[in-house]
This record gives C-alpha cells, sequence and structure tokens, in this order.
C-alpha cells in the first residue's frame, strides 16, 4: 500500500529495504542537518512508524554508518583512468564534490571513521594502478595517506569559510581595511602584508588542484630521485 507523506514524496508502507531506510536518511540529513535527524522524524519522512526502521538498521549508530557507507558508494572504486596521476586528481577531485554535495552528512566521514571495504577498494585500484606505473607500493600508500585526508579535510574547511564579499576594483584595499579591523592595532606592517599574501585574492578551486599536483610533483621528484631497485619512502612517511 502506498502512502502518501510531508512534501509529496511517496513511500510503500511495510515494504521497506535497508537501501531505502538509509538512502532516506541520507536525503534527510542532505534537506534538514545532522541534528535534525532522529529516528522518528525518518520514519515520519519514509511514511513508516519509527519502529518499523528497527528492522532494516539495528541503532542510530547503524544508521550514522549506512549513511557514510552510502557516501563512500559516490567514489568509484575502480581509477578512471590509466593515468595514476591522472587518477590521483580525480579521486582528490572526487572527495571534495562528496563533501560538497553533502555538506551536513559529510562530517560522518571523519568522525565515523574505520576499515571500511568502499574506501579499501579504492585505495586497492589506485594501488595497482600505481605499481603498474613504477611507483613502490610504499611510496604509493603514502601518497594515498595523504590524498584523502587533503581531499575531505580541504572541502570541509571550504564549508565553515564566511561567505565571500562582493570582489570590486578596490578588493585589496576593501581587504587590508577588514583586516586591520580584525587584528590588533599594533600589529605589524610585515604581519598585515603576510595577511594580505596569505589570505587574499585565493580561489579556493584553483588553490586545491594546486595543492594535488604539488603531492603528485612531490612524489615524481622523489622517484625520480632513488636509485634503480629502491621502494623506500622518505623517513616519517612509512
Amino acid at each position: 500500500m502506498t502512502t502518501q507523506v510531508d512534501g509529496g514524496k511517496k513511500a510503500v508502507r511495510g515494504s521497506l529495504s535497508r537501501e531505502q531506510v538509509l538512502r532516506g536518511a541520507l536525503d534527510y540529513v542532505d534537506e534538514h542537518g545532522l541534528d535534525q535527524l532522529s529516528m522518528h522524524k525518518l520514519g515520519a519522512s519514509l511514511g513508516v512508524k519509527a519502529m518499523s526502521l528497527y528492522k532494516h538498521v539495528t541503532d542510530k549508530d547503524d544508521l550514522l554508518d549506512g549513511i557514510v557507507g552510502l557516501m563512500w558508494a559516490e567514489i568509484p572504486a575502480e581509477p578512471p583512468t590509466d593515468d595514476w596521476r591522472e587518477a590521483i586528481r580525480r579521486l582528490a577531485a572526487s572527495l571534495r564534490d562528496l563533501v560538497h554535495r553533502h555538506p551536513d552528512a559529510a562530517p560522518l566521514l571523519i568522525s565515523r571513521q574505520g576499515l571500511r571495504e568502499r574506501p579499501l577498494l579504492i585505495c586497492h585500484g589506485l594501488m595497482r594502478l600505481m605499481r603498474d606505473g613504477g611507483v613502490p607500493e610504499k611510496c604509493a600508500a603514502a601518497l594515498l595517506r595523504t590524498v584523502f585526508p587533503f581531499g575531505l579535510g580541504y572541502a570541509l574547511a571550504e564549508l565553515s569559510l564566511p561567505a565571500s564579499p562582493d570582489q570590486g576594483p578596490c578588493d585589496e584595499i576593501g581587504f587590508i581595511r577588514r583586516a586591520t579591523d580584525l587584528l590588533p592595532a599594533e600589529v605589524s606592517n610585515d604581519l598585515i602584508r603576510t595577511a594580505l599574501l596569505v589570505c587574499g585574492d585565493c580561489e579556493m578551486t584553483a588553490q586545491f588542484h594546486f595543492g594535488v599536483d604539488l603531492m603528485i610533483g612531490g612524489l615524481n621528484s622523489y622517484l625520480e630521485s632513488l636509485s634503480p631497485g629502491m621502494a623506500e619512502v622518505p623517513e616519517g612517511a612509512s
């Protein structure tokens, strides 16, 4: 039997699957925010009583873990290209895009970490590709350990930034005025200049890609420095 629920959504009472419950939970968080999610509210949005959800999820922790699994499933498990450098760039971009698609649910990717099959499959495919491209396994693992937190963390940091003011012909002067208003009156001109260089005029997408290219370029330079047959990683990276 089909029932109509708020917002014109339809759910089939009594025939929900775990996948539908988890998808409904992610959609609910996307629309209302993570702090608004409860079993009662989710049940109402799906057109069922909250108790019916426990046929498909053990508890709210299981529900949240399921949301994380759905988000990871949006990242392709197999590398989309045979070029490992481009595959790393696309992975980083996919991680960033994932956070921006689900800004309210994305913090769960950090707070509910653990050994999960999907990210391991992603790593497995990329490591195979990198090995085929002549990258020592330990170096490939070190790069992946860097790319994952960079892609997710950069995007989460973007979400926390205040809205950018409208730029105009005097934007640099405007930034200096804002910086001097925020900084202590006694701060040196050198620090104001540093604030202008580090915090001003930053296009976040370009800066993101620059950061990924720095990682890839760093690994390329390191590999070029290796003697034939060497497969070590820099001290502190393993």
